[in-house]
């Protein structure tokens, strides 16, 4: 019969004996499992034979545990997954957004201050190079709101190793969610009361709130405040970049947003001195169109 053979085997392995004179013995060296039937010189595996068929199915049952015992703690397995980082960058003509504390320079000759830069990103994708599709995120809000805040934002997900072509996005709050009031999420969810206009309006997609000195008298006295959204913006948007991800040197993936790219174009710029084109919120979404189609259009992908 067998004894019992618990735990991680002896160096000389484990030497499990069969009925007669024979035996089988198993032993692991640097991970490996290996069994050896040894035939004892002195007498033959005559009776023991006949046991055969018995005890292989018992071994049969014994070698996944046997297996798992011979692993040593510096057996090395390729990860199915990787921690990636995706960044979000914010910048204002190229360079990095200082939120409140930063001036610049507006194409109409006034200075600004950026008080509020967000957006929301809905089903963030990995497109894979085999035409396949890792979704890595329902929803995001991106924000730049504090003196202290840095102009990067960073997420992490769990991203299978393999080779990429790019990444998908919608810039909004997706037409499923955004039929959604807060009452049918957490109090600290990201979508709340704070980004919510009502029944009618729904959600907030986007924010850009500045402070501008219209007179270049050194006085920030001119508020600027644009709230856009609606199912009718919502927009997706594809990055293309050749991305492989497989634990060693991965490449830091960048997303960057230009506030200033979203307010004017070498061709356009919004007329912040307008009054009536200082404040977009709720219903009068018309006035935004344009700063929403240039937000949609000057994303771009860096891998760094």
């Amino acid at each position: 019969m067998f004894n019992s053979y618990p735990g991680v085997p002896p160096r000389g392995g484990w030497q499990i004996p069969l009925l007669g004179r024979c035996c089988w013995s198993v032993t692991c060296s640097s991970g490996a499992l290996s069994l050896l039937i040894i035939l004892n010189p002195l007498g033959t595996c005559g009776r023991a034979q006949s046991y055969t068929m018995k005890f292989l199915s018992l071994f049969a049952l014994l070698f996944p545990l046997l297996f798992v015992a011979c692993l040593d703690d510096d057996d090395v397995v390729s990860p199915d997954t990787v921690a990636t980082s995706i960044d979000f960058v914010a910048t204002y003509a190229g360079t990095d957004l200082a939120i409140q504390s930063g001036t610049y320079a507006y194409p109409t000759g006034a200075q600004l201050k950026t008080t509020l830069f967000q957006y929301y990103v809905s089903d963030l994708t990995l497109l894979a190079a085999d035409g396949s599709t890792v979704p890595l995120s329902e929803l995001e809000l991106i924000r730049y709101g504090s003196a202290t805040d840095a102009a990067t934002v960073t997420r992490t997900y769990n991203v299978p190793a393999g080779d990429y072509v790019g990444l998908r996005f919608g810039l909004g709050v997706k037409p499923a969610l955004n039929a959604l009031d807060p009452n049918n999420f957490a109090a600290d969810y990201i979508l709340n009361e704070n980004e919510f206009w009502g029944p009618g309006t729904r959600y907030v997609f986007a924010k850009i709130e500045a402070n501008a000195d219209l007179e270049n008298d050194g006085t920030f006295d001119t508020g600027l405040s644009y709230h856009l959204g609606s199912d009718a913006l919502y927009a997706t948007i594809s990055l293309t970049g050749n991305i492989t991800i497989d634990g060693e040197n991965d490449p830091r993936l960048t997303i960057v947003a230009d506030v200033l790219k979203a307010l004017a174009s070498e061709t356009e710029t919004f007329d912040i001195s307008d009054v009536n084109q200082q404040r977009v919120h709720g219903g009068n979404q018309a006035i935004g169109q344009a700063i929403w189609e240039r937000l949609v259009g000057q994303f771009k992908l860096d891998l760094r």
